[in-house]
């Protein structure tokens, strides 16, 4: 398992889903999503390991993203005025998406 191609794969993951939910906000939210990403690298390696090991399930892998959900500040949109539930949507989203990249890779 090669964690840097993982990293990769989620960022430009996220970055499309950006783009796909935010369209006009998008360029600017790339920031946000780095910082994220930078904050969260560590232990999304370690939690990455551990699933890669067995040791915890997806279920607990998703569990575990969820926690970092509140790091995933998106200024950016707050500002535009984006509603929070909306806001909240994406961050669920990013949160599958990490899931979804991180269990193909493994199992």
């Amino acid at each position: 398992m090669d964690f840097k191609e993982l990293y990769k794969s989620i960022k430009a993951g996220i970055l499309d889903l950006v783009k796909e939910r935010f369209n006009e906000e998008s360029s600017l939210i790339k920031n946000d999503v780095d910082l994220f990403l930078e904050q969260s690298k560590d232990k999304l390696e370690r939690w990455v390991l551990l699933l890669n090991q067995g040791a915890i399930t997806p279920a607990e892998f998703e569990l575990l993203l969820q926690s970092q959900k509140d790091l995933l500040i998106i200024q950016t949109l707050e500002k535009a005025g984006v509603s929070k539930i909306k806001i909240g949507l994406f961050k669920n989203a990013a949160i599958k998406l990490i899931v979804s990249k991180a269990v193909t890779l493994i199992l």
